[in-house]
């Protein structure tokens, strides 16, 4: 297994790294939720890291000496962030050339070729649902061999075939170890004065809202992830670890 780091890159001040999307602004006040989308691959990967750079207030000189450390970097992106992210990999690239890196977020899932040709310094982007896809990764498989990956490949870009839907989320490890050995920075989330733990169950949207699904009943059409839920016992699993 490569030595992976999950990284939501260091952006400008205020901007929101950690909602399903990146907010595309500052907002009014400091607002920050869990960095759900690269926690759970995290989850999949035994000894990675997951750092969330905007909420800790931490800027590319901060980051930047990590690249040594690190075999592979998945950061996640989004279309406002884009160019401020690609300077950030292209600066982890230059430390470290041997370094593996990729993007995830609907931005790269939605517009896969534009991202890669921005630079040389994105080797890969995962499309759809990337969980298992940034697993395979990090295993050192081939890119050839793993569905939902696009890549330099060649003279050109190469599209493998989309990864299929996930339909046992029982297979998705929680992520509450993640979140309580990693994230080393304030939440801050203005709807509560106390912390607050959710536990998703389920991913997409199982009401359809047009802005999550768009015209596919049940799932986000940006990331492909189908709004089925776990299991039950899975769930009641999961109050346990989060009372430890």
């Amino acid at each position: 297994m490569m030595k992976t780091l999950f990284l939501h890159p260091p952006s400008f001040d205020g901007f929101d790294g950690g909602a399903g999307s990146r907010y595309q602004a500052r907002r009014e006040v400091r607002s920050f939720w869990y960095p759900a989308w690269l926690a759970q691959p995290a989850a999949l990967v035994p000894g990675s890291r997951l750092i969330d750079a905007p909420p800790a207030r931490l800027r590319l000189e901060d980051v930047l000496p990590l690249a040594g450390d690190y075999e592979l970097v998945v950061m996640h992106t989004s279309t406002p962030s884009f160019a401020s992210d690609v300077r950030v990999a292209e600066a982890l690239k230059d430390a470290n050339p041997r370094l593996k890196l990729g993007l995830v977020g609907a931005k790269v899932a939605v517009e896969p070729e534009a991202s890669l040709a921005a630079s040389r310094a994105i080797d890969f982007v995962a499309r759809e649902e990337f969980d298992f896809t940034c697993r395979e990764v990090a295993e050192g498989r081939p890119f050839a061999d793993i569905d939902g990956l696009s890549y330099h490949g060649g003279p050109g870009i190469v599209h493998n075939r989309a990864r299929a839907v996930l339909e046992d989320m029982d297979l998705l490890p929680f992520v509450t170890e993640v979140y309580k050995r990693d994230p080393d920075r304030e939440l801050f989330q203005r709807l509560s004065e106390a912390p607050v733990s959710v536990a998703r169950y389920r991913r997409g949207c199982p009401r359809n809202a047009a802005s999550a699904c768009g015209r596919r009943p049940s799932a986000d059409t940006a990331t492909g992830c189908a709004a089925s839920p776990m299991s039950s016992k899975k769930c009641a699993s999961q109050k346990r670890i989060s009372h430890r």
